[in-house]
């Protein structure tokens, strides 16, 4: 019975250490991809968005996704270079954060028309005002991000 008990306590402890343990490395979290989109359906038109993608949570209260490279629409090519500001996150289950969409904020060089990105948000967000993410992790590193109708990139966490 000693032994029964003492495997118990010791059960609990080791599982307490490891849930807190797994709590404090979740934020801040930052991670880095390259991604190809091809959102061209049956249009018979390239619509290919080619990017780096740097995802940043740092607290609940604020993080970022900072989208950098070339859009593909039919025979036009522009630059898009766009940092998409969160707030008010929230980590809603085991693997999914959900932050406010606070402010896009368009760069200088970025030469891409607001309904050729408005098609990638969609596919990226949850609406117009919120960013809801799966974070899955799949090695020491790595991390498989999921959005909501799709898996979106994997990336490497720094």
């Amino acid at each position: 019975m000693l032994s029964l008990t003492l495997a118990a306590l010791l059960l609990v402890i080791f599982g307490t250490i490891n849930y807190f343990n797994q709590k404090t490395d979740d934020l801040p979290f930052r991670c880095f991809a390259f991604s190809r989109y091809d959102l061209s359906r049956q249009e018979g038109k390239p619509f290919i968005f080619t990017l780096s993608q740097d995802l940043r949570f740092e607290s609940k209260q604020s993080g970022y996704l900072l989208l950098n490279g070339q859009v593909t629409s039919g025979s036009d090519v522009t630059i898009l270079n766009r940092r998409i500001a969160l707030s008010d996150g929230n980590k809603i289950d085991g693997d999914s954060y959900r932050y406010k969409i606070r402010k896009i904020i368009t760069s200088t060089n970025d030469t891409t028309p607001e309904p050729v990105f408005n098609r990638l948000l969609a596919e990226i967000t949850l609406d117009p005002n919120h960013l809801q993410l799966d974070i899955i992790q799949t090695d020491e590193k790595s991390y498989l991000i999921g959005g909501p109708l799709s898996y979106l990139f994997t990336c490497q966490r720094y």
